[in-house]
């Protein structure tokens, strides 16, 4: 256990310099390595490393046995981002796309660690930033996270939008939301350039995409709300 440690306690250099890497440039990070041997476990170590950190960062939150909620998260976590990968890669081969599935999943691996990360940044500020002005609400929202109400929350959403903390943690979220969405339209690019297909197809691929995401993000759901 000790040596497993160890070992990825040394890859951790090698991964933040990934991680710096795919916040500034996916697209020419990703097309430098396509070609590289061991993509695909090099993607799966960074998606490993980008949840355990996340993980680390939510400790403070969780309730019941550690073991047991790091284990159900790194499943779906894994499962999550393969299902979204398989969903990119049709839709690539829809528009005559010519990569590989292995490349496109090992593309997605990658992209799910950054946006692993993200998300858990946007939700510590977000619980952080109600915490401290909404404490009553505070509880609620971890509440519900941890049962798998969170929909039923949000349908008292009169309580929820008047919170003076929520709309400050908004106004917080913005620029994280803005970043995230220009980066993911960068990222996309990454996928043209491993399927080798023009701009028009790039667009009608995102769109494609959207559909065949819709089953995946349905399951996930499902399968989220089984595991709470």
């Amino acid at each position: 256990m000790n040596a497993l440690i160890e070992k990825g306690v040394g890859l951790f250099p090698q991964y933040f310099r990934d991680l710096i890497a795919l916040l500034t440039g996916p697209k020419q990070f990703v097309a430098g390595r396509l070609h590289e041997e061991a993509l695909f476990e090099r993607s799966l170590l960074f998606l490993a490393f980008s949840y355990a950190s996340g993980f680390i960062l939510k400790a403070p939150t969780y309730k019941s046995d550690m073991l047991v909620e790091f284990g159900a998260g790194a499943a779906f976590t894994l499962a999550q981002a393969a299902g979204f990968g398989i969903a990119i890669w049709l839709a690539w081969r829809a528009v005559g796309g010519r990569g590989t599935l292995g490349e496109s999943l090992a593309i997605s691996f990658y992209y799910a660690g950054v946006i692993e990360l993200l998300a858990t940044f946007m939700y510590v500020t977000l619980i952080g930033t109600i915490r401290m002005g909404d404490v009553s609400l505070y509880t609620r929202l971890l509440e519900s996270a941890r049962n798998g109400t969170i929909v039923q929350l949000f349908s008292d959403a009169d309580r929820v939008f008047a919170s003076r903390a929520f709309q400050l943690a908004m106004l917080i979220e913005l620029p994280f939301i803005a970043a995230f969405t220009a980066w993911v339209i960068a990222g996309w690019g990454a996928y043209r350039v491993q399927h080798g297909v023009a701009r028009l197809r790039s667009v009608i691929a995102f769109f494609v995409f959207v559909v065949f995401a819709l089953p995946v993000a349905g399951l996930t759901f499902v399968i989220a709300n089984a595991l709470v």
